[in-house]
């Protein structure tokens, strides 16, 4: 049985919830020998999630499908009739027999919200008889009744944070009731090493409270993502010297990766083989 794996943080736009779940998605779909599904929602053709993934002529040749996505999948679990071998059938596969996209929905919000959160239980313990990992992006905030139920059915929280006290001391505060008893790692996204607030400064500011795992920012990466390129990114940087301009954001990644995985249970080798880097060459 596979785990769902969700990112949230606190406040919006700060944190680089949606980077770091794109970055952390990317390394282990390329790292590790597992299935991974990645689930969209926002009612969008462009939302930033699956541009991270999917290049403009591709999105486009997807954008009209009607009988793909999440709606594709919400339709036959409110019928009884989602296996999981079907949930495949309508994804966009990224990395064959690694990564595979579940498109987000066309309809509305006020539409989507209440018929998903009715089937989310369903769709997300069916993927998990296929895939290993089900990663999901809740947003920021409690106040949305679909990141209120991504929250509650986690199996995993991943929260994003970052290097501002107010931010900090705020989640510490109050935590989201949701959240209680799940399991849960705190990420520092947009990260800067050269601040007063480094993640093991933060470990001695709040005891009891971390580790923290800090996401470091990079520009690079930042507009790979905005081109559909995270993957290509990820892979063209896997083996950089530690003094490459990539290999700070490279290492953590790969570092908050690695501990996803372990608080999944699979918690495997990373590939760093000939033979995976031929298999994976990326045009």
């Amino acid at each position: 049985m596979g785990s769902s794996i969700v990112f949230w943080s606190p406040v919006p736009g700060q944190t680089g919830n949606t980077t770091n779940l794109i970055a952390v998605t990317a390394m282990l779909s390329l790292e590790f020998s597992f299935r991974l599904l990645l689930v969209s929602h926002v009612q969008s053709r462009r939302v930033p999630l699956e541009q991270g993934f999917i290049k403009r002529r591709t999105w486009e040749e997807q954008a009209f499908a009607t009988d793909s996505g999440i709606d594709a999948v919400e339709r036959l679990a409110r019928n009884r009739k989602l296996s999981p071998e079907m949930i495949r059938d309508y994804t966009l596969p990224l990395l064959k027999d690694r990564l595979d996209l579940l498109t987000g929905s066309m309809k509305p919000d006020k539409a989507f919200v209440p018929a998903m959160k009715e089937a989310l239980p369903t769709v997300l313990e069916t993927a998990k008889r296929y895939y290993d990992w089900t990663l999901l992006d809740a947003g920021s905030g409690t106040g949305s009744g679909w990141t209120q139920a991504l929250l509650q059915q986690a199996d995993i929280i991943v929260v994003s944070l970052n290097q501002n006290r107010s931010v900090l001391e705020r989640f510490f505060q109050r935590p989201p009731q949701e959240g209680e008893g799940k399991r849960q790692l705190l990420a520092l996204g947009q990260y800067d090493p050269h601040s007063a607030s480094t993640a093991k400064n933060l470990v001695r500011r709040y005891k009891g409270k971390g580790p923290f795992y800090p996401v470091s920012h990079n520009s690079g990466f930042m507009d790979a993502a905005q081109e559909g390129r995270a993957i290509d990114f990820l892979f063209r940087n896997r083996y950089v010297p530690r003094d490459h301009e990539n290999a700070p954001f490279m290492r953590s990644v790969r570092a908050l990766a690695r501990v996803v995985s372990g608080q999944a249970g699979r918690d495997n080798p990373f590939f760093y083989g000939k033979e995976e880097k031929e298999q994976w060459s990326l045009s």
